[in-house]
């Protein structure tokens, strides 16, 4: 309904001219109840508080990684003293908006908890409301992608004039465009304001007063925690493949004439839950930013509306405040999962760099790579064509000579370097337009320690230029180490000058792929010391147990991939350039990022509360995937398979059984994004990260043991969740393919003769 006031004096800057004067404490203001945006009116800047505590950086002059913002770009998102950043920007000019804020998807099932009649609105009309609100801040999330794309020129520099903010806030306003940075800040914003309010607004993360009875006053709580999958924004699709929990439901607001600002007036008029029973908007934060999810201790006190107030275990304001900051990093994460997806890892890793540094035309550019290159004689059998050498041009062609840096950004700097018992430069530290790769070869031992060494030397002999996150070593290798124990001190020593190290390991192995087991011990290929063993047997000295060099590369921040043909080594340089190279230009490798076949790829186990690991692929019409994942070390992993199309999980896994694998094999009928997350399963402490698994996509991957036939594709899905036993497993239907699903070991596919259902059960 239009107010003309509202309307012409935004809600925040009514509150900037209150609170400056010390003034804004009347009763009609008190009653606006959102997370506050300012500080005054009864609100106590919530969202910028929580905005800092998931994304800011910590400490405040810390170098960003992609993973948060440094102080002035968080201060776009986040705002500060007199400006309300982005994420404030709806309280300005859609302060009257039901689906900026996700309200009125209000619902109660009056049969259920015995109440008499019924409600005024079903629950497929409250549904659509929550569709409304997700589509409309999935519109917010393409903004922001669409307007990250003028960060970068023609030649993939980042332009100084369009991510300049020193001394030149950002203005948000009515959705007038400006620099791209800004608009990029701007479209993600708007939509973490939005999913912040659902945690405050909607009964998702909160309890009901036990003491009292289930009502319109007291509508119960679904205690669930975030991230919820509701909230698939960069799919911009509604939420058709999830079930949304009938109880769900957010409160009523209608402002009303004449203008009520509690919303209340008319839902109760109309018998509904109103915004004012249901929210938790108010009160103290204190979490500090990179607090973890869930906390070692409360990150909030003196909660101040009566839902907020309400405890069963934590205050109800707490959990809000926790869903909310959960929440808010899982959409950063998806934000740079977008930016991938739409302009390629290269590109988008530049475009995340820009949103995050505050100076990034100089912050961004000017790395150092060192190429490390195995020149043993194992490579013979491995490698004989030397694809190795040739993945390693492919990576220096796409870095940034001298000729294509422009006039505000800096040029890249490479190495090249060779190991076999000993190592070598082939290439000092130059411009990569010239650099050269003769000299390597295949003959004599394995020393990779000794190649990592002198890569560290090279990158960190001019002091002169950065190499704190600006540095980054890629090595090429077969894997068959000398001395393990001397390659994790070199590890070690890398992670704390801040250089990012990456390994391509080539194992071409046997088929089917042999994986490796929860065990310790390996069965080598040759007297050596194994680097990665395709195979687990028993017995080895669990001191040289490869998982410890593994997670000693991530921890670098770096990529860690089996490549399983000397073909796939270039698959390999895509994954490392879609993670980042550096830590300047990185997307976490703890996210996950796109998946090549051919390469498998490794991570540490998400702490529980933190974001999954996110794994993509685009897959192609009649294409046969197997998702493969394998915990090498730590607890159960829960998997799931995401059309992104459809909204949709098509499988939903736990790595339980006896070999820690969780097996999803897909056929798609048309060209489809699929997403695989990895997730704690909730036994990790709350801040370890000492679990290790690795994901595996390999095509084709449906079973040809020949006991049962895959219908063609116009033939198939004619019912969604239809199954039927297949091999090892069974076949059942989603919304755009088949899914495969294997039972676990000693398990078989029954068909219940009473019910027909299908399951798997122990033979």
């Amino acid at each position: 309904m239009p107010f003309p006031i509202l309307a012409l004096i935004p809600l925040y800057l009514l509150a900037l001219s209150s609170s400056v004067n010390g003034a804004g404490q009347n009763s009609a203001h008190q009653l606006i109840t959102r997370f506050g945006t300012v500080n005054g009116l009864g609100q106590s800047t919530e969202h910028e508080l929580i905005t800092r505590a998931a994304l800011a950086c910590d400490p405040p002059l810390s170098s960003s990684n992609g993973d948060c913002f440094e102080p002035l770009s968080i201060a776009q998102v986040a705002g500060q003293q007199r400006t309300a950043g982005a994420v404030g920007a709806p309280d300005a000019d859609e302060s009257t908006s039901a689906v900026a804020h996700c309200d009125d998807a209000d619902y109660l099932d009056f049969a259920k908890y015995g109440l008499p009649g019924t409600y005024p609105r079903t629950r497929s009309e409250a549904t659509q409301s929550l569709i409304d609100c997700i589509s409309h801040l999935s519109g917010r999330i393409d903004e922001g992608l669409t307007g990250a794309e003028r960060l970068l020129g023609d030649k993939d520099d980042i332009i100084k004039r369009e991510s300049d903010i020193e001394g030149n806030n950002c203005v948000f306003f009515l959705g007038v465009s400006g620099r791209a940075k800004c608009d990029a800040i701007e479209g993600l914003g708007r939509a973490l304001h939005g999913v912040q309010d659902f945690y405050s607004h909607s009964n998702w993360a909160d309890n009901a007063d036990d003491s009292e009875k289930i009502s319109i006053t007291n509508p119960p709580g679904l205690h669930l925690g975030a991230a919820s999958p509701l909230f698939d924004l960069k799919s911009a699709m509604s939420p058709v493949g999830f079930s949304v929990p009938p109880d769900l439901s957010t409160g009523c607001f209608i402002l009303g004439f004449p203008p009520d600002l509690s919303g209340a007036r008319d839902c109760i008029k109309q018998g509904r839950i109103t915004h004012e029973t249901l929210n938790k908007d108010k009160g103290d934060i204190t979490a500090k930013p990179g607090v973890s999810i869930p906390p070692t201790s409360p990150i909030t006190k003196a909660p101040k509306t009566p839902r907020g107030q309400t405890t069963s275990g934590s205050n109800n304001f707490e959990l809000a405040v926790q869903g909310a900051i959960a929440e808010t990093r899982r959409q950063w994460a998806d934000f740079r999962a977008g930016l991938v997806d739409r302009y390629g890892p290269k590109r988008a890793g530049l475009m995340v760099c820009a949103m995050t540094k505050d100076y990034p035309w100089r912050d961004c550019s000017g790395r150092k790579i060192a190429l490390v290159i195995d020149s043993s004689a194992s490579n013979q059998e491995t490698d004989p064509s030397f694809l190795r050498v040739n993945a390693a041009k492919q990576f220096a062609d796409t870095l940034v000579t001298a000729d294509s840096a422009g006039l505000d950004n800096r040029p890249d700097l490479v190495s090249v370097i060779t190991f076999t018992t000993d190592a070598s430069i082939i290439y000092p530290m130059g411009d990569p337009a010239t650099a050269d790769f003769n000299g390597i070869g295949a003959d004599g031992g394995t020393y990779i320690a000794g190649g990592v060494s002198l890569a560290i030397e090279e990158l960190t002999k001019d002091t002169t230029i950065s190499t704190q996150d600006h540095a980054g070593i890629l090595v090429f290798t077969d894997g068959q180490d000398s001395d393990t124990s001397a390659l994790l001190s070199q590890l070690d020593r890398a992670a704390q000058l801040g250089i990012r190290v990456s390994f391509g390991f080539l194992s071409p192995p046997a088929s089917p792929v042999q994986r490796l087991m929860r065990a310790r011990s390996v069965r080598t290929r040759n007297p050596e010391t194994a680097f990665y063993p395709r195979q687990v047997s028993t017995g080895s000295d669990p001191s040289e147990s490869p998982p410890e060099l593994i997670t000693a590369i991530l921890k670098t921040g770096g990529f860690f991939g089996t490549i399983n043909s000397a073909e796939a080594q270039t698959s390999f340089v895509d994954a490392v350039i879609a993670r980042g190279s550096t830590n300047i230009n990185g997307i976490s490798s703890s996210l996950g990022g796109p998946l090549f076949p051919g390469v498998t790829v490794y991570g540490l186990t998400p702490a529980a509360g933190a974001p999954e690991a996110r794994f993509t692929y685009h897959a192609t019409a009649d294409e046969n995937l197997t998702f493969a994942t394998q915990v090498i070390t730590g607890p159960p992993l829960n998997v799931t398979l995401h059309n992104v199309n459809a909204s949709a999980d098509s499988a939903n896994l736990r790595t339980a059984d006896a070999q820690g694998l969780a097996k999803i094999v897909y056929a798609a009928k048309e060209n489809v994004s699929l997403e695989l997350t990895v997730a704690s399963s909730g036994f990790l402490g709350r801040n370890s990260t000492t679990g290790l698994f690795s994901v595996d996509l390999m095509v084709p991957g449906l079973p040809a043991n020949g006991t049962c036939t895959i219908p063609a594709a116009d033939a198939a899905c004619k019912k969604v969740g239809e199954k039927k036993c297949c091999g090892t497993g069974f076949i059942t239907c989603d919304f755009s393919g088949y899914v495969f699903r294997e039972c676990a070991p000693e398990m078989s596919c029954k068909t219940d003769k009473g019910s027909g259902g299908i399951s798997c059960a122990h033979a």
